[in-house]
């Protein structure tokens, strides 16, 4: 069967790509200096990828070779929830750093993934190529490199949804549940964030021109069209998969949540979810709608 011209970024990758590229995403221009530089992901006595330690592969992949990944956080739960840490935030890879005071829970990562990708030198362990499948979708890695960041976010423990919406912004609007920052459905001004698909990894990130890795779209080392815990936004409310607890399909308001019942709560509370967003021919399952329901906490790192 033909393709048609219009582009779907779902769980398998693209149906078709734009013949336009553009290499960085972010809040910086894209006339600055890209970075290159990049730093290596940590490395195991036997030369294999520390980054993937404590996470196990399913079966599940993406077109690209992806492998959907539990993690194994046994190791910092119950330092957790000694501090008074519960629900979505037991899930939070132990990579990431969790302390909570009063209301908030402050959170401190360096921006890794958990999973290789194309963006690390070629050097690394963590390294790893861009697929065959992926070169053929018209696919390629931008000038970026993976660097590790200073990202220390306070978020509220329990996130309290507004009346009202507020826009997200650019930079890092989430944290993901391997620590890798969240970004919304948009790329830098002038940029088109349905052209930057081109340069995700076969995981479905990419590091924009400060060198920081980050999701638009669901990470299907994550989840893949489930109802899989992604991460929690700045304002405290948790993101996850497409779908509801209970398997089906929710339906939104303008920020891309509803309350209901979630895989880590029986009460009633809202939440997000990754939902698909149209533009013309193009479609994308995004992580963000681009704005909050509830009032994001403060962040170093993250512009």
């Amino acid at each position: 069967m033909a393709m048609s011209k219009s582009r779907l970024l779902a769980v398998g990758g693209v149906v078709s790509v734009s013949a336009a590229l553009w290499l960085a995403c972010g809040p910086k221009k894209k006339d600055e200096p890209d970075s290159t530089a990049g730093s290596s992901g940590t490395t195991n006595a036997d030369g294999s990828c520390a980054l993937t330690n404590n996470t196990t592969e399913t079966s599940t992949t993406n077109s690209y070779g992806c492998a959907l990944r539990t993690r194994d956080v046994s190791s910092c739960k119950s330092a957790r929830q000694a501090q008074g840490l519960s629900g979505f935030w037991l899930n939070m890879s132990c990579r990431v750093t969790l302390t909570k005071t009063a209301g908030n829970v402050s959170v401190e990562t360096n921006g890794f993934p958990d999973h290789k990708s194309s963006y690390f030198n070629s050097s690394d362990a963590c390294y790893e190529a861009i697929s065959s499948a992926a070169t053929t979708a018209g696919r390629a890695v931008n000038p970026n490199k993976i660097a590790s960041q200073t990202i220390a976010a306070t978020i509220p423990f329990a996130g309290v949804p507004g009346s009202s919406v507020t826009a997200t912004g650019l930079g890092v609007i989430g944290i993901a549940v391997d620590g890798t920052s969240i970004y919304n459905n948009a790329a830098a001004p002038g940029d088109s964030i349905y052209n930057e698909v081109k340069t995700f990894d076969n995981c479905e990130g990419h590091p924009d021109n400060q060198s920081r890795y980050h999701y638009h779209i669901q990470p299907p080392s994550i989840s893949s069209s489930d109802s899989r815990f992604i991460g929690v936004m700045r304002d405290g409310h948790p993101i996850y998969g497409i779908k509801d607890a209970d398997g089906s399909p929710p339906s939104l308001d303008k920020a891309g949540g509803h309350v209901g019942t979630t895989p880590d709560s029986t009460e009633i509370v809202y939440h997000y979810h990754v939902n698909l967003q149209t533009a013309g021919s193009d479609s994308a399952y995004f992580i963000s709608t681009g704005y909050y329901k509830g009032t994001a906490g403060s962040c170093t790192g993250c512009l």
